[in-house]
């Protein structure tokens, strides 16, 4: 018998060869009709017709709680989602290392929104720390402060670095 492990290995690798999510839901769902949990849950989907939807296989998630979880879908709005898109950010050092710093800041879909580099410098410093906003290249408080008054980034928003 295979491992946990070694089945999300072999899904992933699926996966990067074209198996979709909703393929999976055909394997482990079952006919909304025939089931009272997926039709109660339609119940309430036919109520708000316009933000949440079954599929016609819904899978089912027995609970210790008394019912069970149906999975759904919910309609998010364009604009709604924009407002969380800048709102975990991730700078990733690209280069750190005999004077030389390149680093980007990602968004949450992996969309690059800010590059730093002091390789076109003269002096070598980074413009950031030369011009006060940042106190040295990896300073991810100063850097989204920096974001946030720019208005690259809302005021939720958090900063990691990688690398």
């Amino acid at each position: 018998m295979m491992s946990q492990e070694d089945l999300k290995k072999q899904l992933m690798a699926l996966r990067e060869q074209g198996l979709k999510f909703t393929d999976c839901v055909h394997v482990f769902g079952v006919p909304v009709d025939t089931n009272t949990y997926a039709l109660a849950a339609k119940a309430r989907a036919d109520e708000s017709f316009d933000t949440m939807a079954l599929d016609d296989d819904a899978v089912i998630a027995d609970t210790t709680l008394g019912g069970a979880w149906v999975s759904c879908w919910i309609r998010i709005e364009d604009k709604e989602a924009s407002e969380y898109r800048n709102t975990r950010l991730l700078m990733i050092v690209d280069l750190d290392e005999r004077g030389v710093f390149k680093a980007h800041v990602d968004d949450m879909e992996g969309n690059i929104i800010l590059t730093l580099s002091n390789e076109e410098d003269e002096d070598g410093e980074l413009s950031l720390v030369r011009d006060g906003f940042i106190k040295h290249p990896r300073d991810t408080e100063g850097l989204l402060v920096y974001l946030k008054e720019m208005g690259m980034a809302p005021e939720s928003a958090s900063l990691e670095i990688q690398g």
